[in-house]
């Protein structure tokens, strides 16, 4: 064999070998870690505990199983925002994963990226990914909401007791913005048949709330509506502007305690 293609064969041999020996030897932080972070950036979904479904509709994070109504969207962006920084400096774990919660992403070209979590009081520190093996552990502080209702804008009404000027429908000491938490969310009337109940209440700075309260089978909801007083504040009509569309068209499920109480059951 030409003694130079010899040498230029065992040059190509040694310096295989190296590559090789480099590629091997790169840190799984930057060949795993960097996949899944780039990943994260186009989540199209979230499954929480096989219940809510949230879901991107015209750049809007929103429910779709509640006919597409707006979840908090500073929270989903916050987490998203969160998982992708805690995979940059992801864990590998070969140990069985442990975790009572679950939410299954779709992002990128992947249907299902699971995260397995424990969570307390709407957060956790610790959430194990499955979509490649090995698994991987993200450490960080997640805010995580287990319960379905958590991950809307709570209450329904974000106005002050404080602030309220007059109140008919019900006695005063009966009512209380903070209590107006709701599980789920229709735009479909199907309340043709529901005993109803109003309730008006106007604010000291001109914003005019109505309540329709539903009830069948110890089954409460309620429906909303926005107005201002004839000659409302600036901050009224900014509120009423701005908000009116979280409320037209919508009823959504009260808790039966509260329900109850508005309806002077």
């Amino acid at each position: 064999m030409n003694k130079k293609l010899l040498i230029t064969l065992s040059g190509l041999l040694i310096l295989s070998g190296m590559v090789l020996l480099i590629m091997k030897n790169i840190p799984s932080f930057y060949n795993e870690e960097m996949k899944l972070s780039v990943l994260l950036n186009d989540v199209k979904s979230l499954k929480v505990n096989d219940g809510i479904m949230i879901v991107r509709k015209d750049g809007i994070w929103c429910s779709r199983d509640d006919d597409y109504y707006p979840v908090n969207n500073q929270m989903v962006d916050e987490l998203v925002a969160s998982l992708q920084n805690a995979a940059l400096h992801a864990e590998k774990n070969n140990a069985n994963v442990e975790g009572k919660d679950k939410i299954v992403l779709s992002a990128g070209d992947r249907e299902k990226i699971s995260l397995f979590f424990d969570e307390e009081a709407g957060k956790t520190d610790r959430i194990t990914v499955l979509y490649n093996e090995p698994n991987e552990v993200l450490n960080g502080n997640f805010a995580v909401p287990a319960q379905p209702y958590q991950w809307f804008v709570q209450p329904l009404i974000k106005l002050n007791d404080t602030d309220v000027e007059e109140i008919s429908g019900i006695e005063p000491q009966d009512f209380s913005f903070d209590d107006l938490i709701f599980y789920q969310v229709t735009q479909k009337n199907d309340f043709e048949d529901w005993a109803s109940k109003n309730i008006r209440i106007e604010m000291r700075n001109g914003i005019i709330i109505r309540l329709t309260v539903l009830t069948r089978n110890h089954s409460y909801w309620v429906n909303v509506a926005l107005d201002t007083s004839v000659m409302p504040t600036v901050e009224a009509y900014e509120f009423v502007k701005n908000n009116g569309f979280l409320y037209d068209g919508w009823y959504f499920e009260l808790p039966q305690p509260v329900g109850s109480r508005l309806f002077g059951l």
